[in-house]
């Protein structure tokens, strides 16, 4: 297998719309076909969170831990739908604004690809997923693969 490996490694982001779900089964066919290891990113979106803080008027520590254990379950259900692909995933959770999220843990991880849905969630997270992608692109010197 003379070939030089292209992507070491990729991270794919999800926020369980149809978009990620898409980009995480190509981000995974990637992986497979380059034996690259593969990141799965979630990212705790800090403005809705702040957001529903003041509408639903919970306390913030509880609503931070109820969105994590959501989080972590999107995580857990991805990579179990990513099972099939027989690559090595790692899950990551992280909390802030999901551009520069991903961002910095593409940096961090030494991450040579990043994967993202083309639109996000419906309503407002359709709008934030489909900003991010765009920021992402804009901002990341990594590049990034968008999928329908």
């Amino acid at each position: 297998m003379g070939e030089e490996q292209v992507f070491k490694k990729i991270l794919v982001a999800v926020d369980g719309s149809k978009g990620a779900l898409n980009a995480a089964q190509l981000a995974a066919r990637l992986a497979r076909n380059e034996g690259s290891e593969l990141l799965v990113l979630h990212v705790l979106d800090k403005l809705v969170l702040e957001e529903l803080e003041k509408f639903m008027g919970r306390a913030p520590d509880a609503l931070a831990k109820e969105l994590q254990e959501q989080g972590w379950a999107l995580l857990h259900s991805t990579e179990i739908m990513l099972r099939k692909y027989e690559v090595p995933v790692k899950l990551l959770l992280r909390e802030g604004v999901p551009y520069q999220e991903i961002i910095n843990t593409a940096g961090e991880e030494g991450v040579d690809l990043i994967v993202m849905g083309r639109l996000g969630k419906r309503g407002v997270k359709k709008i934030l997923m489909g900003s991010s992608v765009f920021r992402v692109m804009e901002f990341s010197n990594i590049p990034v693969l968008v999928v329908d």
